[in-house]
């Protein structure tokens, strides 16, 4: 049988079941929501002491994940939302359309699939009358394209980068597949070139091959094409809210070296973006483990929990400006 690794920016293959619950802390409180038409389950958690508290709202990475991001033995997102709980903020996490709703559909798009569902999200927590100012938390894909999301949404306070990028999705998926990330009879790379030029009615059985293929891996035609429409560079000037870019320096997956590079280049002199890069850590925000090499995410470890402290002190500290 054919093997991907279809996590290029994805923490989704290794996702796990949920059941519904409310979970209570002695600083904050968590209940079952559910967000947009398609009613996705979700969690919301509040601070019990902080009126009007910000709120962060999580952006998955590629691929389909739960509200937790549960894969392997981390809980992505929970591990955050309950730092960022401790520290006064509340924040929205819910599945992804075609994880609840499953199977990812031949014709999805980054808007189906991601982006109008952040949207009912930002519209959930706006029409909230306690909830404060809305920040986007955006892993990996999320993170690229959050700031499309705030383009498009004047509620968006903030945004929080964790492992993402401003580069273009496709130049970060050939780079990761001529880093031999990818693994399949046809290099990654070569495929997306293919599909970038084959045209559905002039070809339409190569059309069909390559979208058959693509599909697999878990990117169709329309999904790899809806997210080359998204140019990041050409949105940051008009796009003027704080960013925080966080990303570890032994990430895998998103090169530090050319991401975190490219964030600092596409930022440089905002006096409203901040940069971390953490030593050590991995692209799932805990410590790097060799022996897993690129299966970082099947050890049983927490979030780095500097990671919720970092967002949370710079939430507080764009809030109250």
């Amino acid at each position: 049988m054919r093997k991907f690794l279809i996590f290029c920016l994805t923490i989704a293959l290794f996702a796990s079941t949920t059941t519904v619950f409310a979970a209570e802390a002695s600083n904050f409180t968590e209940n079952t929501i559910e967000i947009g038409p398609y009613e996705l389950e979700g969690r919301l958690a509040m601070p019990n002491s902080a009126e009007l508290p910000p709120v962060a709202i999580f952006i998955h990475g590629s691929g389909q994940a739960d509200f937790d991001s549960a894969f392997g033995g981390m809980t992505f997102f929970r591990d955050i939302a309950f730092g960022l709980a401790e520290q006064g903020i509340a924040s929205i996490r819910f599945n992804k359309r075609f994880y609840q709703h499953a199977p990812l559909p031949g014709d999805a798009t980054i808007f189906t699939e991601t982006i109008d569902d952040v949207m009912y999200a930002i519209e959930y927590a706006a029409a909230r009358d306690d909830l404060g100012p809305i920040f986007l938390i955006g892993f990996s894909q999320g993170g690229i394209v959050a700031p499309y999301i705030a383009f498009e949404n004047e509620d968006v306070a903030g945004i929080v980068s964790l492992a993402g990028s401003p580069r273009n999705f496709l130049d970060i998926l050939t780079s990761q597949s001529q880093n031999g990330f990818f693994t399949d009879d046809i290099p990654f790379a070569r495929l997306i070139r293919q599909i970038m030029i084959v045209d559905e009615k002039t070809s339409p059985m190569m059309y069909n091959l390559l979208n058959a293929q693509a599909t697999q891996m878990g990117f169709p035609i329309s999904f790899l094409r809806s997210m080359d429409t998204i140019n990041t560079y050409e949105l940051l000037p008009y796009i003027d809210i704080p960013f925080l870019i966080l990303q570890g320096d032994m990430d895998l997956q998103i090169s530090a070296q050319h991401c975190f590079a490219a964030w600092e280049d596409a930022l440089y002199g905002r006096e409203n973006a901040k940069f971390i890069l953490y030593e050590g850590l991995n692209h799932f925000f805990a410590p790097h483990m060799p022996q897993y090499g690129s299966f970082q995410q099947r050890a049983v470890v927490d979030v780095d929990k500097r990671v919720a402290e970092d967002i949370a002190e710079w939430i507080l500290e764009v809030s109250s400006e």
